[in-house]
Order: C-alpha cells, then sequence, then structure tokens
C-alpha cells in the first residue's frame, strides 16, 4: 500500500510545487487526505520533484554530436537498472490535418549518450514497434537526462 501512497503523493506534489505552495503545507494537506507517511521520506520526495522541475527540459537544449553534461543532468538516488536514463519526448501526427500525438519514451544506458545516440535509439525503436504510415511525421527530442547517484 505504501507504494500506491506515495505514488499518488508525488504525482499531487509535481502539481503543488507548480502552483507554490510550500511543503509544509503540502505535507499537512496530505495528512489530512489519509496519503501521509513518513516526514523526512516526503520532503526529500519534495527536494527531489522540485530539482527535475527546475532541470527538466535543459537537455533539449544540448547539441546533437554532445553529451548532456553533469550540470544539466539530474542527480538521483533512484532505484535504476542502469547509470543513466533518458526521458525523450515523441511527436507523431498521422496526417497533416491530424493532431500531434505527445508521448514520452526513457531510454536506459550504462553509459553516457550522445544526444544523436539517444535519439537514433529511439527512432530505431519506433520503428520496430510500429512501422510508419504513408504521410506520417514522427519528431523525437531529448526532454531530460538523469544520472544515477551512488549512496
Amino acid at each position: 500500500m505504501m507504494g500506491i501512497e506515495r505514488a499518488e503523493v508525488i504525482a499531487r506534489m509535481r502539481l503543488a510545487f507548480r502552483e507554490g505552495v510550500s511543503a509544509s503545507r503540502f505535507i499537512g494537506d496530505m495528512r489530512v487526505a489519509g496519503l501521509s507517511y513518513r516526514r523526512t521520506d516526503m520532503l526529500a520526495d519534495w527536494r527531489d520533484v522540485n530539482e527535475l522541475a527546475t532541470k527538466e527540459g535543459l537537455a533539449r537544449y544540448v547539441r546533437k554530436g554532445y553529451v548532456p553534461a553533469e550540470r544539466s543532468a539530474e542527480l538521483k538516488a533512484w532505484a535504476l537498472s542502469k547509470e543513466y536514463m533518458y526521458k525523450v519526448r515523441c511527436e507523431t501526427r498521422l496526417t497533416p490535418d491530424a493532431p500531434v500525438v505527445t508521448r514520452f519514451v526513457n531510454i536506459m544506458s550504462d553509459a553516457p549518450m550522445t544526444v544523436e545516440a539517444i535519439e537514433l535509439e529511439v527512432w530505431e525503436r519506433s520503428f520496430t514497434q510500429s512501422p510508419p504510415k504513408a504521410a506520417e511525421e514522427r519528431k523525437f527530442v531529448l526532454e531530460t537526462a538523469i544520472h544515477r547517484a551512488t549512496e
């Protein structure tokens, strides 16, 4: 049950942070809603979400042949299966008059990758999973780079 509660709190945390709610007020609100867990863990999650929100999107300004620098990458103590995780925004338009469908894909790697290599990896995976239609347009943009921190 704790994992589901924590995931729900983290989802609400992003919205509260964007609205300018303080950490202590947010924790109090979650306690009233019955979604409270250890205060120390909630504050750690608040800092993680806060840092992720401030650095989110910085990787999109890195040039194609370069690896995202440590200052533009998140340093997280998450239980990642690999050393690096890259969040890529995928925009698809089936026909020229159809709306753009946006989704996000995570690419994991043990070695740092260039922006070009990341987008190529997503491109290859995208076309092996669903072959393109005649007038379909696909665009891939690196949004966020996350580096696993050693504890």
